[in-house]
């Protein structure tokens, strides 16, 4: 028999071995990564908050702030790329940046859609639909890739300096009691 059609089956089998590995890891990936969204839940409440609420209240304010800190990033980097000590700090910096935007963002698309579908929810609940919406949304050829990811990413990096740097409203005072209001 001639060798190239007996390697087909074997190269189909070897190539089918990988795809599923591909995407195993892949789901493997997206899974662990909702955990550690979990964590700043856990670790950080009020941050990942107030960045949600920046998010939520100005997403196309917080898309076009998240295209100059994204570059800032990039800057950073490429200026520091030789000095390997000060590369691992603008990476692990832009790594923290990403966990806090993508929090904000999951929780943003999984209240919204909790909203749209009549439900309430939790916290918790928004952040996961949210990331499982965006992870896998992120995953679909050229529209994903291209507009949903970058837009995502983008505004949950811009979302961080507006809600860092966002004017606390104090909290209302309590109301008096109606029957007795002193004059």
């Amino acid at each position: 028999m001639n060798p190239a059609i007996e390697s087909d089956p074997q190269q189909a089998l070897q190539g089918m071995i990988w795809l599923a590995c591909a995407v195993a890891v892949g789901v493997a990936l997206i899974v662990s990564l909702l955990g550690i969204l979990y964590m700043t839940l856990v670790v950080a409440p009020n941050a990942t908050q107030r960045f949600t609420g920046a998010l939520r209240e100005r997403n196309l304010r917080s898309f076009l702030i998240g295209l100059p800190v994204a570059g800032a990033y990039g800057v950073a980097g490429a200026v520091v790329h030789q000095v390997p000590v000060l590369f691992s700090i603008v990476a692990l910096a832009f790594g923290v940046s990403l966990v806090l935007a993508y929090a904000a963002a999951a929780e943003d698309i999984g209240r919204r859609l909790y909203w749209s579908c009549g439900k309430e929810g939790s916290r918790a609940s928004h952040l996961a639909a949210g990331w499982l919406i965006f992870a896998f949304g992120s995953l679909f050829p050229v529209l994903g890739w291209f507009v949903i990811f970058p837009y995502v990413s983008l505004s949950g990096l811009g979302s961080l300096p507006l809600g860092a740097f966002a004017r606390r409203v104090p909290a209302a005072a309590p109301a008096g009691d109606v029957e007795y209001i002193e004059k």
